[in-house]
């Protein structure tokens, strides 16, 4: 008895009827893995600002942006269960000198968003004075408030005054107490993201960083460590010149540069931890008004309750 096999044309049908169903379902598999990502990211974010409120638990404060040679990433992560990674760790030094160096170039999962491509960057930024700066990257920061430049993006009508206190939650060199956060501590940004660093994001597009170009390529304080990180946003005027000028709007993801605003690798928008806790997805499309009254701590600008 003949064994009848597959002809030519039923296995080519076979193939295209694979190929299509590849076809629908990798759109799919994307968007779980994007939703997946997201939700680490919100994670992250919320484990930092419970290692806030914790810290302020203890000291009735939350600690300064940037306390001389460090930011806040060291004095918060002992009240996350991280406190082992910064033994040997030297307050005394800056963050970049041993022994500081051989800890703060280990990467920080807990500041990575998983959206990011190659989130095991390093920066390495050259010195007058060696060594360079050089640690593991970090995906967050906290903004110390609103940069007066800001107002070069926004009509007459919403700009903000020079009086009003522009600050952010955290500031340099001073803590915090919760009771200076007079705009609400659920109306208060306390951590966003500005992913990509040190290498420079517009858009979607990306340029490596590169020190010796003309102009130089640089996203401002990519390390976790470093006392770059934490800066005001809306500034449009390059705080080193030899960058040259950001192009495009001040809004969410249009630039991860001199804390020009916020960035992520999420469509549509960015994660955002409040300084009551709480962990809030902001859309691109946020006013840009609204977003520097976010970043104010005590600012008194009417925050509508739709935002």
């Amino acid at each position: 008895m003949r064994r009848r096999g597959f002809t030519l044309i039923e296995l080519l049908v076979v193939i295209a009827i694979i190929g299509i169903l590849i076809g629908l379902l990798l759109p799919a598999v994307q968007k779980v893995r994007a939703a997946a990502a997201r939700m680490q990211c919100q994670n992250n974010l919320k484990q930092l600002a419970l290692a806030f409120h914790n810290y302020e638990n203890t000291k009735k404060e939350l600690p300064p942006a940037i306390a001389g040679l460090h930011n806040w990433v060291p004095f918060v992560l002992p009240y996350i269960e991280e406190g082992a990674r910064l033994q040997g760790y030297d307050f005394n030094v800056g963050w970049w000198l041993p022994p500081n160096r051989a800890i703060v170039i280990q990467p920080l999962r807990l500041v990575q968003c998983p959206a990011t491509p190659n989130p095991d960057r390093i920066q390495d930024k050259p010195e007058a004075t060696p060594p360079n700066k050089t640690g593991a990257v970090s995906d967050y920061f906290v903004t110390t408030g609103v940069h007066i430049d800001i107002n070069l993006s926004l009509p007459a009508s919403q700009q903000f005054a020079t009086s009003t206190d522009l600050r952010g939650v955290l500031i340099p060199n001073l803590p915090t107490r919760m009771a200076q956060i007079g705009d609400g501590a659920s109306n208060s940004i306390l951590i966003g993201e500005c992913a990509g660093r040190e290498d420079v994001w517009r858009g979607q597009f990306m340029t490596p960083v590169n020190f010796t170009s003309t102009p130089k390529v640089r996203a401002r304080g990519g390390a976790w460590a470093t006392t770059d990180n934490p800066y005001s946003i809306g500034q449009r005027v390059a705080w080193d010149p030899a960058f040259g000028p950001i192009p495009g709007p001040v809004r969410i993801n249009n630039s991860n540069e001199w804390g020009h605003c916020f960035y992520s690798f999420h469509s549509g928008g960015a994660n955002f931890a409040f300084a009551d806790g709480a962990v809030r997805f902001l859309a691109e499309s946020t006013d840009l008004w609204m977003l520097g009254a976010l970043v104010t701590r005590s600012g008194s600008e009417p925050i509508s309750p739709e935002w």
